[in-house]
């Protein structure tokens, strides 16, 4: 693995911006990123609603419904990551399970999951034993996880936004991969520099996943993938017009779930929420941003699945 020159320009340092772009200790880090996340998870199911509770951007056409829009983005996924039965994956940022049961279920493969938040683990925990599959799941920081088995492919969707040193995220992947192992992270990305001036908007969504932002262009990932030592195999762009209907199905669920919801969190925090989903959508479907799915190679021969 080539290792970060740290005399090259960074421009992951942009501390202090409106609270965008910071660093944190992994106690700090988990506790800002638990201020959304930690939320009972019956908030998080009514409102991204389907099967799978995929909080991220899904695939839809005419005619499906939320399961099934969930469903032709994780497809999607293990078509990239080359998913054969047998392999072993990791799912950092697991969430409350269903991306990760559902590739475990559909593809025969095994994983482990990674999240902060207590009530994500319980969650997941419960879904990984209703559907009896290979999976287990971990209440760690990427920064401290360690395993003495190498995975076949490391995947996040729409987490390393939360991750202020992505070169060090990718030199833990590069440790934790196989030779011949698939990366891939999904994740928005500004078109231009120009549009990272902190808006009130900017610092509004920033606040709501206390203060962990950090989105970044496409050309400063790619050439942050490129120096961990990764060969880029794709980058596939999911059209946005996907986002801007996925946030207003989720706006719909908030509002048929309203009486329910503010029980649970309050009046207030339904309130704010809403309003962060009005200020994604909006985005969404202006020329700031696109979403794109990055799969890369960690380098050497491909080998057999990870033996059990």
């Amino acid at each position: 693995m080539r290792t970060t020159d740290d005399t090259l320009p960074q421009t992951l340092e942009r501390e202090g911006r409106g609270g965008l772009w910071r660093g944190f200790s992994v106690a700090e880090d988990r506790k800002r990123t638990n201020e959304h996340y930690e939320q009972p998870p019956r908030f998080f199911t009514a409102i991204t609603g389907g099967a799978w509770n995929v909080y991220s951007c899904n695939l839809w056409q005419d005619g499906v419904d939320e399961t099934q829009a969930q469903e032709r983005k994780l497809d999607l996924l293990a078509a990239l990551l080359q998913l054969q039965p047998g392999q072993r994956i990791l799912d950092v940022g697991c969430g409350w399970g269903g991306p990760l049961v559902y590739l475990a279920k559909t593809y025969s493969v095994r994983g482990v999951g990674l999240t902060l938040s207590p009530a994500q683990r319980a969650f997941a925990e419960n879904r990984v034993s209703q559907h009896g599959v290979d999976v287990a799941i971990q209440e760690c920081h990427w920064k401290d996880f360690r395993d003495d088995k190498p995975f076949d492919a490391v995947y996040t969707d729409e987490v390393i936004v939360h991750f202020n040193d992505l070169a060090g995220y990718l030199e833990k992947v590069w440790s934790l991969l196989r030779p011949g192992g698939r990366m891939l992270n999904k994740e928005l990305h500004f078109t231009s520099t120009s549009w990272m001036e902190i808006t009130p908007a900017m610092v509004f969504v920033n606040e709501i996943y206390g203060e962990t932002g950090n989105y970044r262009t496409l050309h400063e990932e790619l050439a942050l993938v490129d120096r961990a030592g990764f060969t880029l195999d794709k980058v596939h762009q999911i059209r946005m017009d996907n986002y801007v209907r996925t946030a207003e199905h989720w706006l719909k669920n908030m509002q048929t779930h309203r009486d329910e919801l503010e029980r649970i969190v309050g009046a207030l925090y339904y309130k704010r929420f809403r309003t962060y989903l009005r200020i994604g959508r909006r985005i969404f479907g202006g020329p700031s941003m696109t979403l794109d799915v990055i799969t890369s190679v960690k380098p050497g021969p491909a080998g057999p699945a990870c033996d059990a």
